[in-house]
């Protein structure tokens, strides 16, 4: 090889290596940026995990908050089914007693009848120092009432009245018999319309309306048979209600105004039953 061949090897070499390095370079960094995109990627995969890593744990604690409300509102409404559950048996009881009252008073007293008005419930009770018989007798057919009152008037009305309420049609019989007042208010069966009146209005839970025609019988029938048991229903009324001071005023009322008959025993029972 000559000292020409030798130098033109030379040239020649020396002026490929640039072009070689230069794509070795670039080789290079391409294959770095294909590095840094990959992990470019595997960053954002990361922060893409970890964002929805903290969403579920939001979204969990949402979910734990609404299962602790549904909870409390669960609780809430078993307290309140609980509370309701007893004040429904509660009035179940207060209306068997209403209706064993009731039960009881039809028992005891039965309705007047046009053939025998000395038989019915408006006879006096007063007792034997106050009056002879005949002046008792004579109190039991006028019932008590006025000097005008006429016996056995609307006696006919005053019987559907009773059946109505014997047959437990208690909201039918309270406007037969409030009926049967406005119509006759003359008959001497008044007093036994105002005595079943206050009975069915205190079934049906209407306490005022029942204390206010118990009151009546009290009040303007006194000397009628039926007086000391209105009163002994009107203390039932006013105990029930919570009336505990005036249910002992009435009681002892009976004592004093009945003394000696099954109605002042009874009050006399009922008061001993309250001071326990």
């Amino acid at each position: 090889m000559t000292n020409t061949t030798r130098l033109l090897l030379v040239l020649g070499l020396g002026a490929f290596s640039p072009m070689v390095w230069a794509q070795s370079t670039s080789e290079q960094l391409l294959q770095l940026r294909q590095e840094v995109s990959v992990l470019q990627g595997e960053v954002n995969s990361l922060i893409a995990v970890q964002k929805a890593e903290r969403g579920s744990q939001s979204a969990l604690a949402d979910l734990v908050n609404r299962s602790q409300r549904m909870e409390a509102e669960i609780r809430d409404l078993r307290g309140e089914l609980e509370s309701k559950t007893h004040a429904l048996e509660q009035q179940q009881k207060a209306t068997e007693q209403r209706l064993n009252s009731l039960a009881a008073a039809m028992a005891t007293v039965a309705p007047a009848t046009s053939a025998d008005l000395s038989a019915a419930p408006v006879a006096s009770v007063s007792s034997a120092a106050q009056g002879t018989k005949t002046s008792n007798a004579l109190a039991s057919a006028l019932g008590d009432a006025s000097e005008s009152s006429v016996p056995g008037l609307g006696q006919a009305d005053y019987q559907r009245a009773f059946d109505l309420l014997r047959a437990g049609k208690y909201g039918s019989a309270v406007t037969a018999l409030q009926d049967f007042i406005r119509k006759y208010p003359q008959s001497s069966l008044v007093v036994n319309a105002y005595y079943w009146l206050g009975q069915a209005q205190y079934v049906l839970g209407q306490n005022d309306a029942a204390i206010k025609s118990l009151s009546t019988v009290e009040n303007q029938y006194a000397q009628s048979s039926l007086a000391p048991e209105a009163m002994l229903r009107l203390a039932e009324v006013y105990q029930a209600t919570g009336q505990a001071t005036k249910a002992r005023a009435v009681l002892n009322k009976v004592l004093k105004q009945y003394p000696s008959t099954p109605s002042a025993q009874k009050a006399q029972a009922r008061l001993q039953a309250m001071s326990r």
